[in-house]
């Protein structure tokens, strides 16, 4: 039995695997150049409501102890991340690279099947707002090339998929 869960950021739980290692890579970075922590505070909120969503999905399917290795996988990654700094850095621009993949795939939806009924334009403007404000607070904070490469990155993809979106929107009319 699989449980099809969607959750607000347009994934599946399918895909819901690869983002919580994305928000492990990002806290261990941010951690790792000593950042401030108001820059990088939602992180383990984040990565706390996806583990949580995860032993959900796996708790509705009958078969918790199916998360150990994920588990297992989690905790071995904070620390193997910071061995060499060649490991965060290069663990940070793969999750660019799986970012922008799963934007394209988003996009890919939409054009194949010209309907964004089952897309939120709100969410996906939200999400732009977010990658504004965090352009801003790392501007002022640490000015890190890589942290700002990936904002911009995901800004202009996020602004594609909401304007994408609101193309594909259907308009429906009232009946009088």
């Amino acid at each position: 039995m699989t449980v099809q869960a969607h959750f607000t950021d347009g994934e599946t739980d399918d895909t819901r695997e690869i983002i919580t290692p994305r928000y492990l890579v990002f806290l261990r970075y941010q951690c790792y150049y000593e950042y401030p922590l108001l820059t990088y505070l939602e992180y383990p909120i984040l990565i706390a409501q996806d583990i949580i969503l995860l032993l959900g999905v796996f708790h509705f399917n009958g078969n918790v102890f199916a998360s150990a290795p994920y588990v297992a996988l989690f905790v071995a990654s904070w620390f193997v991340l910071t061995l060499q700094k060649w490991i965060i850095d290069l663990s940070m621009s793969l999750c660019l690279f799986i970012s922008v993949a799963s934007k394209f795939a988003q996009l890919q939806y939409l054009w194949k099947t010209g309907d964004s009924g089952a897309v939120s334009a709100l969410t996906w403007s939200l999400a732009s707002y977010t990658c504004v404000a965090r352009i801003i607070t790392t501007l002022m904070t640490t000015n890190d090339l890589t942290l700002l490469t990936r904002f911009v990155t995901m800004l202009a993809l996020n602004l594609w998929v909401t304007a994408t979106v609101l193309r594909y929107r259907k308009t429906v009319l009232k009946a009088k």
